[in-house]
């Protein structure tokens, strides 16, 4: 079985190796088709009608932490890890698109899975499977982009995640919108009907070459039965593999909203989100409420200017305009409270508030290599294991392709 598997191995690999000199000339039985290989591979017929793109992300990370960070008290902490690691293929078929994104860490998963059909103009689109809520600016945006290497305390506290749905939305230069109906989870097995609402709407009263100004709301609801209130109010202290929440309490509703303003001027950037929500226990469990914000500014001391989507309403990509890439530094101050209303003493962490201090540099080598160094102060009105303050230091690897 083994000498058969290897020897399948080495006949795949020179196959491959001798596909250059083997292969004539590429047809195509309809338009002529451009072949670009500038982060990653794309296939598209010269009226673009028809297309496909195979890429990837890799990202790296080192983190070393102490204090209230690190889950050992009085010690150091350190971890080397993959961050993520994502095949994703994304494709065309005249009015209709597909993505495909498959995450190669912790076993493999689907991270997400769905078709779109766009053939109703701008304003009206419908998107069908697993796909992002639109819930929030920072987690609306790609991971790939963010300023930091993790997402504020109440970002990931409030995160809606990728769900299995329905979502209508639209943008223009103006405006835009977002609304579903979603089931959590991909488990054939799993026969309670977990449901859900999101919406969020955009507005740019400002859009230009140089400036952007962005206000936008959202609201989501959740109604079910969940594993553990973690699962929706958990918080990662702007540290991954560090994780502070609220362990072993049934939920069986959830709702919040938020409201989100962002602004670029040249160089500059700035974002800030408010959120503010509560679950309600089942089964005799407490209900939870929470709230918290967070304000990021960027600057790129190289004068490169970030990126805009209009159709997800985010912050998009820095792409360096000189050989030695692009410099930014950032800071941000985030903030999340979070109490129980029963002060059940079930709860593996006494309700109470907690706050970090991040700054960072990020260099962006290309267009697809990134390297991050974040430090991170974290401080929380209740001690946690005896503490009740920690730093971290955090550096980050990104590798697109």
């Amino acid at each position: 079985c083994c000498m058969k598997q290897k020897t399948l191995r080495i006949a795949t690999l020179a196959a491959v190796m001798a596909s250059p000199v083997l292969a004539g000339t590429v047809t195509s039985d309809g338009a002529d088709i451009v072949v670009k290989t500038k982060g990653g591979l794309e296939v598209t017929t010269v009226d673009g009608d028809y297309g496909v793109k195979i890429s990837g992300r890799m990202q790296l990370d080192y983190n070393t932490f102490d204090g209230v960070i690190n889950e050992v008290v009085d010690e150091t902490g350190s971890d080397l890890f993959f961050r993520r690691a994502r095949l994703e293929v994304k494709g065309k078929a005249k009015d209709w698109g597909y993505t495909v994104s498959y995450n190669l860490t912790d076993g493999g998963s689907i991270d997400q899975l769905h078709a779109s059909y766009n053939g109703w103009g701008d304003m009206v689109a419908l998107t069908l499977g697993q796909q992002k809520e639109s819930f929030g600016l920072a987690d609306t945006g790609s991971s790939k982009w963010i300023t930091g290497m993790e997402r504020s305390l109440p970002a990931n506290a409030f995160d809606t995640g990728n769900s299995v749905g329905l979502r209508l939305h639209g943008a223009t230069d103006l405006m835009g919108y977002s609304i579903g109906a979603f089931k959590e989870g991909v488990d054939a097995e799993d026969n309670a009907l977990n449901w859900g609402l999101t919406g969020r709407f955009v507005v740019r009263p400002v859009y230009s070459e140089n400036a952007i100004v962005h206000l936008g709301v959202g609201y989501t609801m959740r109604d079910g039965e969940f594993d553990a209130i973690d699962s929706r109010l958990g918080a990662r202290g702007d540290v991954n593999k560090v994780e502070a929440g609220y362990d072993g309490i049934a939920g069986d509703e959830f709702e919040a909203f938020n409201v989100e303003a962002a602004a670029i001027f040249g160089s500059l950037h700035v974002m800030s989100e408010y959120f503010d929500g509560e679950i309600s226990g089942a089964a005799g469990a407490p209900e939870l409420e929470a709230n918290g914000y967070y304000v990021t500014a960027g600057w790129i001391l190289t004068g490169e200017q970030r990126a805009y989507k209009t159709g997800d309403g985010t912050f998009d990509k820095i792409k360096p305009a000189n050989p030695g890439g692009a410099w930014e530094l950032f800071a941000r101050y985030d903030f999340l409270d979070v109490s129980d209303t029963a002060a059940n003493p079930l709860i593996a962490i006494d309700a109470g508030d907690a706050s970090t201090i991040t700054a960072g540099v990020n260099w962006y080598a290309t267009s697809g290599v990134k390297v991050a160094l974040n430090y991170v102060h974290a401080e929380t009105d209740e001690a946690i294991g005896g503490e009740d303050s920690g730093d971290a230091i955090a550096v980050r690897m990104q590798y697109l392709f």
